[in-house]
């Protein structure tokens, strides 16, 4: 007997799992179906222990189906429903603290040492987002001051990554332009006996700070460090030889304010900027300056810097500066899925991804190569805002975002896997005309004639049996007489829809070779993952042959992907 049988609510559950996976990017929550379906059925909490178990059983099949066969069956099921779940109000981010219209001034600072990511996206879209609500204004301020660090390449990237995110700046800054005034500001904290210069080895500079144990340069005050500041513009010492550091408390309580370096030798050259510097500041001491130099009203950025706000207050205190304010959310993280330029490196360098633009990776160039759209990364910032949680999302959640707004913009064609040939006997050749969106008809469509064969997809296949009748998409019905290794022999059998037992997307012999590619997380509980990236060959119709590289298709009952390649193969990275 069918589990549903004891309490017949087997469809009410569905369509109500239904509704609400398609509601939220196609993943149901068991607890709101539950809510509804006691809503319409009350006399069912009496057995609630025989509902649980239904919902979750149902809810687990629903999760498994692709949104666009979920919408399908709704439409079938209970189509006021359907419209009921496109509905969704938009979100937006709370208003910003202390923010007064167009006097809020925010920034976007990458420092240009790699491609930008989702990271960089997320902040970025917040720092715009409240700059053109309060009519204020965007600087993209480059902070390098760490030529070691930095290159032209990321400089462009950045660029290129914002825009691509449709994020625009009123301002262009590179901190390294006003190492002048760092110079300046510097030299009046050791004439102030604020700084001094230690030439202690890294390592006893490091537990000295642990242990709140004074280094014994930090009585040197007055013009022995201004002589030794001269001395270092003049050659006079070299890398890793002698640090400025800022005389605060060896003993405060936040270890990052135990006597900071503030300065630093680096001889390397800039790319902007040459070699006619070779003493560059921290990032905390250019930021905390450089923010009062551009009139940063709010400073909005993700929680890892937090340990150094106390720090930046300091220094602008020391110069008399107002502060601005600042508000933080916890970074978020893609489980499995690493932003950081050491763990990504060795995987490009072993040949494990193929490079920055990975299709595994979150950075802007790899998430634009999968078929992300910006508008999904703003959306998806909005539902999580500025939240101080810490945040691990799963792919799921920007790919269902990015299911939902794709939809309506990707057209429709058709594709096998594993194809299997069918033969048709007893049928006249259809033309079939077949819209590229069914919800669009202006697109148009493309025209394509079935005569004695087509291709099926080998999973459609191995599941026919003999006798079994099913429809040719936008074709007719043909029936299933026997199957052989080398086809599967069919005659038609008419055009009634309802005697059809299922659908069939296929495709004819004018089909050319694709190649689809689905990415996986890079790393499970750790571990690198071998089988993230798996590769499927089949065929695909025509038409795609026009369609351009960088194009978002959905390929039917497979999901959406984007045009990666379109040569004698058409290479296809799926989204999903």
């Amino acid at each position: 007997m069918n589990k549903d049988s004891k309490i017949p609510v087997g469809p009410i559950i569905r369509k109500y799992s239904l509704a609400n996976a398609i509601k939220f990017h196609g993943t149901a929550n068991s607890q709101a179906v539950i809510g509804k379906l006691l809503a319409e059925r009350p006399e069912l909490r009496s057995q609630a222990q025989d509902i649980i178990e239904q919902v979750n059983r149902i809810v687990t099949e629903v999760n498994k189906i692709p949104l666009a066969d979920q919408i399908a069956e709704l439409q079938d099921l209970a189509p006021d429903l359907l419209e009921a779940s496109k509905e969704r109000r938009v979100k937006e981010l709370p208003a910003l603290q202390d923010a007064k219209m167009r006097k809020v001034v925010t920034r976007l600072p990458p420092e240009p040492s790699g491609y930008p990511h989702i990271g960089h996206a997320y902040a970025g879209y917040i720092n715009w987002y409240y700059a053109r609500k309060y009519r204020g204004r965007l600087i993209l301020r480059f902070e390098d001051t760490n030529p070691r660090n930095v290159q032209k390449e990321y400089y462009e990237a950045f660029k290129k990554g914002y825009q691509w995110m449709e994020i625009d700046w009123d301002e262009e800054l590179k901190v390294s332009d006003d190492m002048p005034y760092f110079y300046e500001k510097a030299r009046e904290l050791l004439e102030r006996q604020e700084a001094y210069f230690c030439t202690c080895q890294a390592d006893v500079i490091k537990e000295g700070r642990r242990a709140g144990t004074p280094c014994p340069h930090r009585q040197d005050i007055g013009d022995k460090n201004v002589a030794i500041w001269d001395k270092i513009i003049d050659g006079k010492y070299k890398e890793r030889e002698i640090v400025c550091r800022l005389r605060v408390d060896m003993n405060h309580p936040n270890a990052v304010m135990r006597d900071p370096n503030i300065f630093r030798i680096i001889d390397y050259p800039h790319p902007f900027q040459g070699t006619q510097y070779r003493l560059w500041p921290t990032y905390d001491f250019a930021n905390a300056l450089e923010d009062h130099r551009n009139g940063i009203s709010h400073i909005l950025r993700s929680n890892e810097f937090a340990s150094r706000d106390e720090l930046q207050a300091y220094i602008r205190d020391l110069f008399q500066l107002p502060q601005p304010l600042i508000q933080e959310w916890s970074r978020f993280t893609i489980e499995g899925s690493p932003v950081s330029k050491r763990k990504i490196r060795p995987l490009i360098k072993s040949g494990f991804i193929s490079g920055w633009n990975d299709i595994r990776l979150t950075t802007l160039a790899a998430l634009r190569r999968r078929g992300i759209i910006p508008e999904a990364i703003r959306e998806m910032t909005r539902e999580v805002g500025l939240s101080v949680a810490q945040p691990v999302l799963d792919w799921s959640v920007l790919l269902g975002i990015n299911r939902r707004l794709v939809d309506p913009i990707a057209n429709r064609y058709y594709a096998v896997t594993q194809p299997s040939l069918v033969e048709i006997s007893n049928a006249k050749p259809h033309t079939a005309k077949i819209p590229f969106h069914p919800d669009f008809k202006d697109r148009g469509t493309r025209t394509i004639t079935i005569k004695d064969s087509v291709y099926i997809d080998g999973q459609d296949a191995n599941r026919l049996k003999n006798g079994d009748i099913f429809r040719l998409k936008h074709g007719y019905n043909i029936q299933v007489q026997r199957k052989t290794k080398k086809a599967i022999y069919c005659s038609y059998a008419g055009d009634d829809l309802d005697q059809a037992e299922f659908r069939i997307q296929w495709v004819i012999d004018d089909s050319i070779p694709m190649e689809l590619r689905y990415p996986d997380v890079l790393f499970i509980k750790g571990e690198l993952n071998s089988s993230s990236l798996r590769k499927v060959e089949g065929i695909a119709e025509h038409a795609i042959r026009e369609v351009k590289p960088g194009t978002i298709i959905q390929l039917e009952r497979k999901g959406f992907g984007f045009i990666d390649g379109n040569g004698e193969k058409v290479n296809i990275n799926m989204t999903e």
